[in-house]
Parts: structure tokens; sequence; C-alpha cells
């Protein structure tokens, strides 16, 4: 045993000006390999409480105990097991937890710290999720680390996050350089005695989604039960918002803002950090494929030129035990389906693009994913790695792969988290260029492992946990981090030249690229060699593909304008407008509807006198409407009718010759007295007079006959 010669100055000096501070105790299983009994877990414990336990104490200022696990002879070779070791682990926790207790001092929980070079199984035995209910305190270096955005570089195993990352073992003062994951006032929970405080162990994180759509927010915590949460909107309490979870349906405009959630129990209370919610605009499409038929021949297939690919198109998956796609209508479950090394091992991609199509300007590529694969998991089975890919300014005659002339930007990710740093399971690439962890693409920061499904960044919108389809027999769940076995949906979009990729309104890379090429692709890439176990579950499956661009409102270019027609003919509004997607009209006579009345000319025929009034058009699209200004519409009576010729005839009836405007309509009336008038008939002037016979010829000693236009 070693103990610092400076330990009680250290301890009392720290004290003395406030500064909290804590012991460490370096574990030796290769010297004391058993549980409990001599030379054990527990000899350890109690010489590491026989020279501490004056120091650990509920008083502001002592840090919990800290078990340093980085033994290098408890080696695999030597002997020593995963299992071993963690039960070692647990025990001298465990047994100073319980020195604590009896000291006064309950719920006292001891941190781990170690590196994924040692608790992953390997050279050394590792650890095992049991050791997950202590807290962890993680070393690894990368050679830019930015504490701020990352995290440790190789993964937390098996830890799902880290709680402090030690990011360099040098300082200005000579010592090491660490981090805390959370804020000043959650850093409270690893004082001595506080530690019923709740830990918040899972952020909510910053998200992206589209008016109309839904999100949900999360946060995952630690502490003395029971734990209660409030959600707050731009530092207002949300009413009800009173779980780990924050669903939010049918999202407007309003609702982009700051979120956060306090987290209290009876011992005090912690806020998680600020979760940035932004509401896309509204999007239109402008090409969509629901892949319910067969429209391969509507598409490019580009393979690898060892032909060891097929896409199936119209493929029901529904075989497998996957539910519809979320965009699917009516519960449909057909969409494409993606096989890479399905006869034979080797590396193999493939994609599709639309024949003949060019998008430019803003736009963004959509659609429904679902990565499967072969198991056990969470590790699967061999070959069990694929990616599927994606991406835009494509020729669309390429095969998008690491390899030949690949082009644009793509993305590519795969579904259980078992890649490594070199070959990642999180890639952008541009062109056949993989885009480095420090290069600034992807957006959870620029540390080694932002490349792999465990780093924290991905956690809290993947959590984990998903379990293959019951009909596919197969066993195990995914780790956390991971997309697989689930509906996801994802969209990479183009503003300028900066090509984003999300997945769940998680956004992974921005990339800045002039794009060369206007078409998009979507498709599948094994990037091992070895063959899977069960290529009949290794495939990916893409459903309600759709490219769509920014909705714009309703722009009236062109105002109706005023007519005035004479009364009986036709009157002709029309307007222009322009708008994305193509607005609907709708045309109102006063401010009322008018049936019918939808295109963007509007006909008013053999209009009368009450037609006269203000016809206006409602122009509509998804992203607004806009009114137009009101156009009058004027009646004019007809000219004054000619009574040309009054003519006997032999039958003695009377034969009336009358003229006026063509296609006017005019009133005819006889009266004995000029006084009163009797109507006799309408008539309508085509061409030329018209000849109206009179049969009430009478002895009258006088008759009168008028043609009057109007009522």
């Amino acid at each position: 045993t070693l103990n610092d010669a400076y330990f009680t100055i250290n301890q009392n000096n720290a004290r003395a000006v406030g500064i909290p501070i804590g012991a460490y105790h370096f574990a030796r299983p290769s010297q004391n390999p058993n549980i409990t009994g001599a030379s054990s877990a527990d000899t350890e414990a109690a010489h590491y409480w026989g020279v501490v336990s004056n120091y650990v104490n509920a008083d502001g200022l002592s840090m919990i105990p800290m078990l340093d696990w980085e033994d290098t002879s408890a080696t695999v070779a030597a002997g020593f097991t995963t299992a071993q070791m963690s039960m070692w682990v647990n025990e001298w926790c465990n047994t100073i937890s319980n020195y604590a207790r009896a000291k006064g001092i309950p719920g006292l929980k001891p941190i781990v710290y170690t590196g994924t070079w040692y608790s992953q199984p390997g050279t050394y035995p590792g650890l095992n999720t049991t050791v997950t209910n202590w807290p962890s305190w993680i070393a690894a270096y990368p050679s830019n680390p930015n504490p701020q955005t990352g995290g440790p570089s190789a993964g937390t195993f098996p830890w799902s996050t880290w709680n402090f990352w030690q990011y360099a073992d040098t300082n200005v003062s000579g010592g090491d350089s660490d981090v805390f994951n959370g804020t000043a006032s959650g850093l409270t929970a690893y004082l001595v005695g506080y530690q019923n405080l709740p830990v918040i162990t899972s952020q909510p994180s910053n998200r992206y989604k589209d008016i109309g759509g839904s999100v949900k927010l999360s946060v995952t915590a630690g502490g003395a039960v029971p734990l209660r949460y409030q959600w707050r909107f731009n530092g207002v309490n949300i009413s009800g918002a009173t779980n780990s979870a924050l669903t939010l349906n049918n999202l407007q405009a309003t609702n982009a803002g700051n979120y956060v959630v306090v987290v209290t129990n009876s011992a005090g209370g912690t806020t998680s950090s600020v979760a940035v919610l932004t509401v896309n605009g509204l999007f239109t499409p402008v090409f969509s494929d629901n892949f319910d038929t067969n429209s391969s021949a509507n598409w490019t297939l580009n393979q690898s030129t060892n032909n060891n690919t097929r896409a199936s198109f119209a493929y029901d998956y529904s075989g497998y035990g996957i539910p519809s796609a979320p965009n699917s209508v009516g519960g449909t479950t057909k969409g494409v389906k993606f096989e890479a090394n399905y006869t034979g091992a080797g590396v193999a991609a493939l994609n599709i693009s639309p024949i003949d199509r060019s998008f430019g300007g803003n736009y963004r590529l959509r659609y429904d994913m679902w990565i499967n694969a072969n198991g056990p998991f969470p590790a699967g089975g061999t070959g069990s790695t694929q990616l599927q890919t994606a991406g835009l300014g494509t020729a669309g005659n390429k095969v998008e792969w690491n390899s030949g002339a690949a082009d644009g930007v793509f993305f590519a990710i795969d579904g259980e988290g078992q890649a490594t740093d070199a070959s990642p399971d999180i890639r952008a690439y541009v062109g056949t260029t993989l885009q480095d962890t420090n290069s600034g693409v992807y957006v959870g920061g620029t540390n080694a492992s932002i490349r792999r499904c465990s780093d924290t960044y991905y956690a809290n919108v993947f959590p984990g946990g998903q379990t293959p389809p019951a009909a596919q027999g197969q066993s195990g769940a995914l780790a956390v981090g991971t997309v697989g076995f689930a509906w996801r949906d994802v969209v990479i979009n183009k503003n300028g030249n900066i090509v984003q990729w999300f997945i769940d309104g998680l956004k992974m890379c921005s990339v800045t690229n002039t794009l060369t090429s206007s078409n998009i692709f979507v498709g599948y890439w094994d990037p091992f060699a070895s063959l899977s176990d069960n290529t009949n579950l290794s495939f990916g499956l893409v459903d309600n593909l759709r490219v769509e661009v920014p909705a714009v409102a309703p722009a009236i270019t062109a105002q109706p304008v005023d007519v005035a027609v004479k009364v009986t003919s036709n009157a002709t509004f029309t307007v222009t407008a322009t708008g994305i997607p193509a607005p609907s009209f709708q045309w109102q006579f006063n401010g009322t509807n008018i049936g019918g009345a939808t295109a963007s000319a509007y006909w008013r025929n053999n209009v009368q006198y009450a037609d006269a009034g203000n016809y206006s058009v409602l122009v509509t699209n998804i992203a607004g409407s806009v009114t137009s200004s009101n156009a009058l519409l004027s009646i004019l009576a007809a000219s004054p009718a000619d009574l040309e010729t009054v003519a006997l005839l032999p039958d003695g009836s009377l034969q009336l010759s009358i003229s006026g405007d063509s296609d006017a309509t005019y009133y005819v009336q006889s009266s004995t007295n000029l006084v009163d008038w009797m109507p006799l008939t309408n008539i309508t002037i085509r061409a030329g007079p018209y000849d109206f016979i009179f049969t009430g010829v009478t002895n009258d000693a006088q008759r009168f006959f008028r043609a009057r236009s109007g009522p």
C-alpha cells in the first residue's frame, strides 16, 4: 500500500479556502484478487476507509470517494475474467457505501475512474453493465479535445454516458484536465451527503422539426426518488409538463425556442442544459415515390462491379414483422429493399437515382429509413454492420461509396453501432472522401468518438433498447445511440452551399460544399468483406421518398380590374398569382364565396342588374393566403329598342319588328292609355330585328307598344 504523504495537509488546506476535495484509491486486483475475505476488494476498501474516513463528511467540502480502475497486471492472460472484475468493483464500492452509512451518511456512491482501453474486454477482462450503478469518470485523450462539446473519444463502455471526462493528463498546474458533464448546480450531487440530489445523466437534445409535426424532448435523471419534473419554455413553466419527457404536437412557429427541465426531489433540484427547438418552415414536394407499385422503370440503379447487390421495388416488408412506415397512407407496407453481399463475401454497394431529374435552389431529400441486421444483439452476428446511404448533388449514374467516381455530398449510418473509429458507424462524404472527426462536419463535436453511435451526443434521441421484430426470431437488444430496428425520419437539406443531415430531428452533420450536379440518391453499402451469417436478415428499407422545396406563400402579381358591361352580356375577371405550391382560387361576390368559381379566371354570363357589385378572389396554398383587391362590375343599360315596323297580319294578329343591341334582353309591354302598362313578353335580340306576334288585337280605340331594357 502507498499513501500520499501530503494527504492530510492537502485535505486541510483545501477545506480552509473552501475548495471541495476527495480521495481516490488505486485498485490492485492483481495483488488482492478475491472478492471478500483475505486479499480481496474488502481488504482494499478497509484500508482506504481507515485512511480517509475522517474526511468523508456531509460538510459540503468532501467529494465522493473514487476507485481508480486500471491495474495493468490484471489481464485476461493472467486468468482474470469480466465477471470477476465487475464483482470486485461492485464489492469495493458497496463496502465503502456501507462504511459511510454506518457513519450516518446514507446513499453514498463512489465514482469509478477508468478508460475504455481498460474497461472494454480485450487484453484486459474489462467490465460489464453491473458496474453502471456507480457514476463514471472516463479517461480519454484525443489529440484536439473540446471539453465544452466533446466527450470521451473511445466511448464510455460499459456506461451509456459519462459524468466526468479526463480529456488530458496535463494542465498548466501539472495535474490532469477534467470536465463535468453538466452544470455547476449539478456538480453538487458529487459531494458527500448530496448524492440524493437529482443528477441528470442524459440531457435533452436540440431538435429540428416541421410545422405541423411533433417532437419528444426527454431527460434521464437519477437521485433519491420520487423525482419530480417541470419543463420550461423560454423560462416559463409549461402547465402540466411534469414528466421526464415532453411531447409537443402540431408544432407551430411559436413553439420554437429554448426548453429546459427542472428535476427536483426531497434533497434539492437541478436544471438541465438548454434544448433549442427549431421549427422549420413549410415544404412542398416536387418529386415523390411511395414505392407501393413497381416504379423501377423510373429509377437508375447503380451497382458495384461484383453485382453482389440488389434492389427490390414494391417489396412487402410486413413478412419480417416490420410495421407500416410512418408516412405511409392506409397502412401500406411496401418500399425498396436494398441488399449488399447477399450471396458472397466482398465489399459492395448500390444506390438508385430518379431518371432525368434535376433539383436546383434550396431543397431537401426526405424518406423513411429502416435498417435490419443479423443478431444476436447488441454486438450483432458476423457481417452485421452495413450502411444505409443517401445524398445530394450526384449526376445520378455513380456508385456512391468510398471508391471510384462517387460524387456529391452523402451520408451513411449503420443500424447496430458496432463499427470502429477507423471504419465508423456515422459517416459524411464529399465524393469519395470521408470527413475527419476534427473537420467540424459532425455536429456533436470533434472528439474521436463522434463518428460512433456510442458517442454521448446520440444517446438522448436514440436511447437504445430496440429489439428485432418477433417474426425474425432474433435475440437481444441494440445499444444506446443506435438507429436500427425502428423507422427513422431522414432529412438531407440543401440551403445555399450548406448540406445538412438529420435523423429524427437530430442534426447529425453539416457540410459546406458547392454541388456541381443536381440529382439525389438513396442506397446501401457493406463496407466490410465479411459475409453476413444470415443474409436474409441483413438489409435496408427506404419508403415514402420525396424531394421537397420551401413553400412560398401566394403573391398576386396582377389584380382583377373593374368591368362595365351592358345588361345580359358576359363579364370576365382574371387574376395572376405566384406561390409554391401553385395556389388555389376562390372567387367571391360582395365577400361571399361563389360556388364552383375556383379558377384563376371567373366568367359571369348573361349579367343582370343584380350582379352588379364587388368581385374579389382568395388565393391560397399551404404557406398562406392573400385576397385580391375588389373589382367592380357595373351593369350598363342596353340601347333603347326601335319599333321599326308594325303590320296587321291576315289572321288578325299584329306583327311588331323590334331592333336593339345584340344579345340584349328587352321587355315588351302594351297599354291603352300610356299609363297602365301590361307585360307581354321578353325577347333577346340576336342578329337583326326580332319579330314579335301579338294575338290579342281587339276593337280597342287605341293600343300602344313599347320595348324596354332593364327590369
